[in-house]
């Protein structure tokens, strides 16, 4: 069920939450919103899924001002307050991963673990800013219908899917897409992914191959993570591959609960 949380700043957030157990939350790629882990439902029977919409997506209202991605990782924080969990294991995929970084860089005491999905830590070369560049002009030559439609059609083939991920979508709010993607070029951790002692999953497409030097750096950075490569699929795991996904998740829980 969908509940609005508001926040000090006077923000409001979308939420879903679901199933009992650890809490997972999971953060979702720009323009897609919190429909971006709907294959990721079973996983209710192992934690407890909390799935917000980033400000201006969903039914989120759209940010007050220019944000960073440290800026999202603040509202992350102001929402788990007011819900009430304290140390959650964190999803992020696509650039959520960089706000569950950035979260986790701020309040690392606050982070049971980390699961991130094609991550990346920093952008240096061509293939990925061409990617936010070319969703960007999209965003604005195009509107956000468009770009959801891509977006939809690149994660599922089933139509009545597709139909679902437009809709919701379609509710992002243009100028926050925008500046998410702008965020997304600027936004550096790396030389702060040591500090992080913290069990990690990293997970990439075994096909998404320009994302792989990304996920190498991190590996390399991070002490405690461990990095999977998925067989048969690109970028889009958590849909594409999500049987496969699901039960490294379920495995993470029980390497950590020693269940």
């Amino acid at each position: 069920m969908e509940q609005i949380v508001s926040l000090p700043n006077g923000e409001q957030l979308a939420c879903t939450i679901a199933g009992r157990g650890t809490p997972l939350v999971c953060l979702h790629a720009p323009c897609i919103g919190s429909v971006n882990f709907s294959s990721q439902q079973p996983l209710a029977e192992t934690y407890q899924l909390i799935v917000p919409d980033l400000p201006g997506h969903g039914h989120s209202s759209r940010p007050a001002k220019p944000f960073t991605i440290h800026h999202l990782a603040v509202c992350l924080h102001e929402l788990l307050k007011e819900l009430g969990y304290e140390r959650p294991l964190l999803l992020g995929y696509s650039q959520g991963a960089s706000i569950a970084l950035e979260y986790a860089l701020c309040h690392p005491g606050q982070v049971q673990g980390l699961i991130l999905v094609g991550a990346n830590s920093e952008v240096s070369d061509l293939y990925l800013h061409s990617r936010f560049y070319l969703a960007e002009v999209m965003a604005r030559l195009h509107g956000v219908p468009l770009l959801a439609r891509s977006i939809a059609s690149s994660h599922t083939d089933d139509r009545h899917m597709q139909e679902s991920w437009i809709r919701h979508a379609s509710l992002t709010d243009a100028d926050t897409l925008k500046q998410l993607y702008r965020a997304g070029h600027s936004y550096h951790c790396t030389e702060r992914l040591s500090e992080l002692q913290l069990p990690t999953l990293l997970v990439y497409g075994e096909e998404d191959r320009p994302m792989h030097r990304y996920g190498q750096l991190l590996h390399q950075k991070m002490a405690q993570s461990q990095m999977v490569m998925i067989p048969g699929v690109a970028h889009q795991v958590v849909t594409k591959a999500s049987a496969a996904f699901n039960r490294l998740c379920r495995e993470f829980f029980y390497a950590k609960t020693g269940g």
